[in-house]
């Protein structure tokens, strides 16, 4: 098992009395358990877990003492850049909450939450990271956890989102009584959660078969179309038939079916998987039966 302890405070005129609004300190509470969590998650997979345990409520500003409890399985005998003892201070420090300027809270403000321009890799497990003519020397651990959305998400709940709120201007981690790093409303907008952009899993055209479930006229309205199992909302793109429907020269009743040449766009989002139709043909309208088919000799 190993340990270590550090302190952050809020400061501003709302907490002059030394409390602070149960809404913005819940969810940054919750926000530290979140992100050494997420932290160890991203360096050591399953192989130790993490908690984070509030051990004192101190006075000045709204000063909060925190201890990091890191326990390993048998096996492992060496982490991050040390042994056992000192991997929750090595997890602590790459974060930004150790005894000395540095890690991932310090390299967000100091390039305003910026992604590097290039990364080079360099010998013994450490990267450099290049931001316009600047360039700096890091840990490879310290990378990932730069990358890691689950951070990053952390992170803004801890201190972009608390000092949202009225009469609360500054977040700093301290040391031994002192300030090691600040961290001011304005500047508090770099620890936003980062957007990534989509990536398209699959790209796919084929051909189908719709009932119309409901239709819209205006432009760039989607139609609600039926597949026989689902319901989906489609962009028609195919401007002739749109001609022909604005026209009137297309109606439709109750059972109608449309046959369709359709493109089938599905990405990995922010907010989890989207799937996007677009009609990109109307092949056939078909009415809904109104008589019973006999054949005829």
């Amino acid at each position: 098992m190993s340990k270590a302890t550090f302190t952050i405070a809020y400061d501003g005129p709302a907490l002059k009395n030394h409390a602070m609004d149960v809404r913005a300190l819940a969810p940054a509470l919750l926000g530290f358990g979140t992100l050494f969590e997420a932290a160890n998650s991203t360096l050591n997979g399953e192989s130790a877990k993490t908690k984070v345990q509030v051990t004192a409520l101190e006075s000045g500003s709204f000063q909060i003492s925190f201890e990091v409890v890191q326990t390993f399985y048998s096996h492992i005998v060496a982490i991050l850049s040390g042994p056992t003892i000192s991997a929750a201070a090595n997890l602590q420090s790459l974060l930004g909450f150790g005894g000395v300027i540095g890690g991932i809270i310090y390299l967000i403000k100091k390039f305003r939450g910026k992604s590097p321009d290039k990364v080079t890799p360099l010998k013994d497990g450490m990267v450099r990271l290049q931001y316009g003519d600047e360039t700096v020397d890091i840990p490879i651990e310290c990378l990932k956890l730069l990358q890691s959305l689950p951070v990053r998400d952390a992170l803004q709940k801890i201190i972009e989102e608390p000092l949202k709120m009225d009469g609360i201007e500054v977040f700093e981690v301290r040391s031994g009584g002192k300030t090691i790093e600040s961290i001011n409303r304005s500047e508090s907008v770099y620890f936003a959660r980062p957007s990534v952009p989509d990536e398209i899993l699959v790209d796919d055209h084929r051909r189908a078969a719709f009932s119309i479930m409901a239709l819209a006229f205006k432009d760039d309205n989607k139609w609600r179309l039926f597949d026989g199992t689902n319901t989906i909302s489609a962009s028609i793109e195919d401007h002739d038939f749109l001609r022909r429907v604005n026209l009137n020269e297309v109606s439709f009743s109750k059972g109608d079916v449309l046959v369709c040449d359709i493109h089938i766009i599905q990405k990995q989002t922010d907010n989890g998987l989207k799937t996007e139709y677009t009609v990109e043909k109307v092949i056939d309208h078909k009415p809904a039966a109104r008589q019973i088919p006999f054949d005829f000799e």
